[in-house]
């Protein structure tokens, strides 16, 4: 319980952090090189995580092959999983360097607008160094519930990312410039990661074995392509339909929801690696004691962040894009449908962890591509008509499914207890956020003016 509780704490140092870089670099490159090149920043960015594919599911199985191995301390077992693993981020690395390179020469065709291919090479090149020394080990930590290793070497690469960027922009360099500092510290955060597992485990790399190490090798591939879908979907298809101004609209919205995500991703993920464990242990009745204590908690956190949340986030927004003139920000109805999508993704969150932790990628994929079907479909036939809110009403629908879809799932097959338990989770949501708007109506003040006093005097500073 100790290690679970520094994972924990470092996991969320490590997301405040990025939530007040989230918010201080975007508003810095909003000012001085406006919302088309925000927007040009977060569509390159997306169009590069489509690299994630090729992974093929296998980030999310080789954490549930490594539990076993470790919790006996089967070095052998954990350097045949770790060797098969590499093996397949080698060629992902190789492959990544061809769709970047390919990339650079296309994106400005796709997107209508003159932009050199360097700026796509250079946002690149951490993806590809990722792959090529850093995911294995980075999993490997994290399975080993040694994940505050890995927070805390990033936590120190984002704070220091976010300083040197906004010393750079204030003199004035070129956008270019700016995010090669970023690349550049995230490739030494992925070299530290990679020298301390190289020094504190013995992993044999050249280890033979006969029968393949990861039984589920490629049974997460629809999990995964049904989760790219549902996170990059609404970006793409923004950039492909309406303008990188809109981009920058959505960009700036999901920044502020990313950032309450990033909070309780950084519960879950810390949570998942005991999961795992208890499952591998086979002590069901101590997993559903634990598990009912974590639902619990996320219900209420999930709940209480984003109804204050959907209140407040309009108001923000409006204090946060002050004198930026260039494109509308305040877009209510769309505020409202992300946030409720969202909100739904976090109700999911612990039901998802638990079937990963457990190893049903099988089992559920059906799930995934209904929910990616549903995010797509929707999100295409909606967007030339509704613009900002169509992506977001397709979001909304897919979430909406997948929760209730793994309420389910885990309830009857994973933890075999009865149903009623998710009807009062639920319906306890439904009076929180009935009871937070009820006291929100009693309270009579301008939220977009505390927020502008707020940004204006750190401006001062």
């Amino acid at each position: 319980m100790k290690t679970q509780r520094k994972n924990t704490i470092w996991s969320i140092i490590n997301y405040i952090v990025m939530i007040i870089s989230g918010l201080i670099i975007p508003r810095a490159i909003l000012s001085h090189y406006g919302s088309e090149m925000n927007g040009l920043v977060h569509s390159i960015t997306q169009f590069l995580s489509y690299s994630v594919l090729l992974e093929m599911g296998i980030g999310a199985v080789i954490p549930s092959a490594l539990y076993f191995p470790l919790s006996k301390k089967d070095d052998n077992k954990i350097s045949a999983v770790f060797s098969s693993g590499y093996k397949v981020y080698r060629k992902i690395a190789l492959i990544c360097v061809f769709y970047i390179a390919v990339l650079g020469f296309l994106f400005p065709k796709i997107s209508g607008i003159s932009v050199s291919a360097l700026f796509v090479l250079v946002l690149g090149l951490g993806t590809v160094f990722q792959y090529l020394i850093g995911e294995p080990e980075r999993l490997l930590l994290i399975s080993d519930q040694k994940g505050y290793v890995f927070y805390g070497i990033k936590t120190v690469a984002i704070a220091l990312k976010t300083v040197l960027q906004v010393i750079f922009i204030k003199i004035g360099y070129s956008l270019v410039i700016v995010v090669l500092i970023e690349v550049f510290l995230h490739i030494c955060q992925i070299a530290f990661v990679f020298i301390y597992a190289r020094t504190h485990y013995k992993i044999d790399r050249k280890v033979k074995y006969e029968k393949e190490p990861i039984a589920q090798k490629w049974n997460g591939v629809a999990q995964h392509i049904a989760f790219f879908v549902l996170e990059n979907t609404d970006i793409v298809l923004l950039t492909l339909f309406t303008s990188f101004r809109e981009v920058s609209v959505y960009s700036v919205y999901f920044l502020v929801i990313s950032g309450v995500r990033r909070m309780l991703i950084a519960v879950n993920n810390s949570i998942q690696p005991a999961l795992g464990n208890l499952w591998a242990k086979n002590d069901r009745e101590e997993l559903r004691k634990f598990f009912d204590k974590y639902e619990r908690w996320i219900h209420i956190s999930a709940v209480v962040a984003f109804s204050v949340m959907g209140i407040l986030i309009v108001p923000f927004i409006e204090a946060y894009t002050e004198g930026v003139t260039d494109v509308n920000y305040i877009r209510p109805i769309f505020a409202t449908l992300l946030v409720t999508a969202y909100g739904f993704q976090s109700l999911r969150d612990p039901y998802d962890k638990l079937i990963l932790a457990s190893g049903h990628f099988k089992q559920t994929q059906i799930n995934y591509i209904i929910a990616a079907s549903l995010n797509l479909g929707i999100s295409l036939a909606a967007v030339n008509f509704f613009g900002l809110e169509g992506v977001a009403l397709g979001t909304m629908a897919a979430m909406l499914y997948q929760m209730i879809y793994m309420m389910v799932y885990d309830s009857k097959v994973l933890l075999k207890r009865s149903m009623w338990i998710i009807v009062k989770r639920l319906v306890i949501d439904a009076l929180i956020l009935i009871l937070i708007i009820f006291v929100s109506r009693l309270l009579f003040f301008r939220a977009e003016e505390l927020f502008k006093l707020i940004f204006n005097f750190l401006k001062l500073l």
